[in-house]
């Protein structure tokens, strides 16, 4: 599912994708093709997380919070096409992380760029284990960021796509997580309340 949803708009936008905006940090950071390794265990990352839902409604909310960033990042996608210029950093070599990097810019257009899906999965799939013990959430917090720089030094995205991606996993974990949690402990401060009089 994650494949097709992502994909399809990747393949057909509605409009001609538009180059963004090169800042200095894009400029500044190398192009480091070993790093697309790091960018492509953001499949991991997810599914990792997903295996440490510890309850029913944990599952639940990682599904339903996963599903809504994917359609809405996609809708983004065909709605406002960008691309990066991936022509500018050729990949060279005939190792395996060449042939990988290689696949992967065959597979996955250059023109599915704002936000980064990648950083976007990585980043909920982290913000999701926020009740666990904070050594564990530590690490995979660090792991979505490994991703999140991954993106820039495999020059697959801009910083503005990281920092959207960032914005809207925030967003969705929000949605998802945090403010069900707000909502459930009102709830039963109010039958406690109820109770005792």
């Amino acid at each position: 599912m994650n494949a097709v949803v992502y994909l399809v708009p990747n393949h057909l936008f509605i409009d001609s994708p538009r180059l963004l905006p090169w800042t200095p940090v894009d400029a500044a950071v190398p192009f480091l093709p070993a790093t697309v390794w790091i960018y492509f265990s953001d499949y991991f990352l997810v599914t990792s997380a997903f295996l440490w839902c510890a309850s029913w409604t944990e599952v639940k909310r990682f599904v339903r919070a996963y599903f809504v960033l994917l359609v809405t990042g996609s809708a983004i996608h065909v709605l406002w096409p960008t691309t990066f210029p991936r022509e500018a950093f050729p990949i060279e070599g005939t190792g395996v992380t060449a042939y990988a990097f290689r696949f992967l810019r065959q597979v996955d257009l250059p023109t599915s760029c704002l936000p980064s899906m990648h950083v976007a999965s990585s980043y909920l799939a982290a913000f999701s284990l926020w009740r666990h013990p904070p050594r564990l959430f530590a690490v995979w917090l660090a792991w979505a960021t490994s991703v999140g720089v991954s993106t820039l030094t495999a020059k697959q995205h801009y910083l503005i796509d990281v920092l959207a991606g960032l914005a809207l996993a925030g967003a969705f974990w929000a949605l998802f997580f945090f403010l069900p949690e707000v909502r459930n402990r009102q709830a039963s401060e109010w039958a406690v309340a109820s109770s005792s009089r």
